[in-house]
């Protein structure tokens, strides 16, 4: 039986509708998973990670100067990509992503234009380099306490991330990711 030229159109829309979604969803994973065992501290670098936080701020890790690219797959850019630091920040948003992770758009206090991204991978990521209960303690803290505008203490790796579309990321593509540790504060806490 053919379609009416209306039914056409109606499933020409959905087809082209579905398709869009597929590809969006495709490269959504392409992006959010390249280096991956870099963003999850499973990379070939991980044992060069220095575990002692050096304190910071949102507003200086975000105007760090950009790493060169192309960015290695499973190698860390030094000195930032081994170095754990440990920020005060606003909490501004949070998602849990298509590829698991708490995707946590975070501010600097002292100057809230200074933006940028902490991501808690989800705790199956953290098998290969041990840190599945970090992970998962990390992520029930943001759960059990989160709420915007809370003001926190966040522990990460730095990460240079690919500069996309991701809403709160710094223009530099600096990240903390993975996180290892949030602290919610009480307010007036340093």
């Amino acid at each position: 039986m053919p379609l009416s030229r209306r039914n056409f159109q109606i499933a020409l829309v959905v087809f082209v509708a579905v398709a869009l979604i597929v590809i969006l969803l495709a490269l959504d994973h392409v992006i959010s998973h390249r280096r991956w065992p870099v963003k999850t501290l499973s990379d070939a670098d991980r044992s060069r990670v220095v575990r002692e936080p050096v304190d910071t701020t949102v507003a200086d890790l975000s105007s760090l100067p950009r790493a060169p690219e192309p960015l290695p797959l499973d190698g860390r850019v030094p000195p930032h990509e081994v170095t754990v630091y440990r920020v005060r920040a606003k909490l501004v948003a949070v998602h849990k992503m298509l590829d698991g992770d708490f995707h946590m758009e975070i501010a600097d206090p002292d100057a809230p234009s200074a933006r940028m991204i902490v991501e808690i991978p989800a705790p199956a990521e953290g098998r290969p380099s041990g840190l599945e209960a970090t992970f998962l303690a990390a992520r029930r803290e943001v759960r059990r306490r989160g709420a915007r505008g809370r003001l926190i203490r966040v522990t990460g790796v730095g990460f240079f991330d690919y500069t996309h579309w991701q809403p709160g990321a710094a223009s530099n593509g600096f990240e903390l990711h993975p996180v290892l540790a949030v602290e919610f504060l009480e307010s007036g806490a340093q």
